[in-house]
């Protein structure tokens, strides 16, 4: 009876390879109480994204990363010349890697140190160090990198990806828990994103005692992926970006709509016609291979179809059944009845593909609207009021029909 108690509960424990961030946050929220671990806060400013390759699966962006920790004055060591503080004046540094960054340019590379009073965050200098027991050290790095993403193209060309920039430390779990800033805030510049593709909005801040949930990165690494069997704790900035679904709209749905309800000319010709009949959809099938090779170089090698695959390939089996019909039409003694028929069922079908795609389009648009409404409202709340950095301006005199007044 013991053993089987023992197999039973063996079988229902969690694996490292089944479990969930939730498992993950909870590991990492009890290492809380362990003396050893350092909690270094990360903020982020983001200059630009330079580029987005859906087809490659990558973006390109320019960012600065903010790390900050607690240090002990005894632990940093200056000499009388030192007018700046520098990586060697530290015994200890959080070695921050990027976890899906695969190309750096050196020469956008650049990075700083800087020490903080605990109490108001001013800036010590090497001389006052000695003023000072236990201080906040903050260090600071400038890149222009590629980074690895992995699109969600389901709902092409209704999507809505996030950019991960992802954050890991040398130093294991039980040494170095990654987190938030929120005396420093992330900051993404307005002008970071200048597309006629894209819309940006509010960014998601994964970590583990933040913002996280069970379909966002892994804030833990497998031990697996370690020659010693250690894990690491992961951060991860999740830029928000929409697709404006206008142009694939405009330009691929309208004339593949336009397409299959052409296709439904071929009925008008005589069923006796067959090669007629038999060239105006074989005409319109490659109109539709041509689109679908067209689409094809919009989107990254993916094992599933999209909204926009739906309907190409829907309009293929319709022009695939229309010529399968009025072949069997040719030998039928009733044909005008038959094309009736085949008229009707092939229509409803193409109708119901139609009013499918616009239905999902409004949901998955009001859908779109909801999740970016409380991405933020979720960014907000991890940062302080926006309304203290605003800029006010007092009332001025405009100039006359915009002249310069001298």
């Amino acid at each position: 009876m013991q053993q089987i108690t023992t197999d039973y509960l063996s079988f229902n424990m969690i694996t490292e390879a089944t479990a969930n961030n939730s498992h993950f946050a909870a590991e990492l929220l009890a290492g809380n109480d362990n003396p050893q671990r350092r909690r270094v806060d990360l903020s982020f400013f983001v200059w630009n994204i330079n580029d987005i390759d859906v087809i490659n699966q990558r973006f390109s962006v320019r960012l600065n990363i903010y790390a900050s920790w607690e240090e002990d004055v005894e632990n940093i060591t200056v000499s009388d010349d030192d007018t700046n503080f520098g990586k060697s004046n530290f015994k200890w540094d959080p070695q921050l890697r990027y976890t899906n960054c695969y190309e750096q340019n050196a020469d956008e590379y650049e990075n700083w140190w800087r020490v903080l009073a605990l109490n108001d965050l001013s800036t010590i200098s090497p001389s006052t160090l000695s003023e000072h027991k236990r201080v906040r050290v903050m260090y600071c790095q400038l890149i222009q990198g590629w980074f690895h993403e992995g699109f969600e193209m389901q709902n092409f060309p209704f999507d809505l990806q996030h950019l991960h920039i992802g954050i890991t430390s040398l130093w294991d779990h039980n040494n170095v828990a990654l987190s938030f800033d929120k005396r420093k805030p992330t900051r993404v510049s307005g002008v970071a994103l200048t597309s006629q593709t894209w819309d940006m909005y509010k960014p998601r801040l994964f970590a583990y005692d933040t913002d996280w949930d069970n379909e966002s990165m892994p804030l833990l690494s497998q031990s697996t992926d370690s020659v010693t069997g250690a894990r690491y704790c992961r951060a991860y900035l999740a830029l928000t970006l929409c697709r404006r679904p206008n142009f694939i709209m405009f330009n691929v749905m309208t004339i593949m709509t336009l397409v299959g309800t052409f296709s439904f000319a071929t009925f008008a010709l005589d069923p006796s016609e067959l090669g007629d009949r038999q060239a105006c959809v074989l005409t319109l099938v490659l109109t539709t291979v041509a689109f679908k090779f067209v689409t094809t170089q919009m989107m990254p090698e993916i094992s599933y179809v999209t909204m926009m695959d739906v309907v190409i390939y829907a309009c293929m089996f319709l022009q695939g059944f229309m010529l399968l019909s009025i072949c069997i039409s040719a030998n039928v003694q009733d044909p005008v009845m038959f094309d009736y028929g085949s008229a009707i069922v092939l229509g409803t079908g193409w109708l119901g593909i139609l009013m499918w795609f616009c239905v999902r389009s409004l949901l998955l648009t009001k859908g779109r609207n909801k999740y970016i409404y409380e991405c933020n409202q979720k960014f907000q709340s991890t940062q302080y009021d926006s309304a203290l950095k605003e800029v006010f301006y007092s009332e001025a005199a405009t100039p006359p029909h915009g002249r310069l007044v001298l």
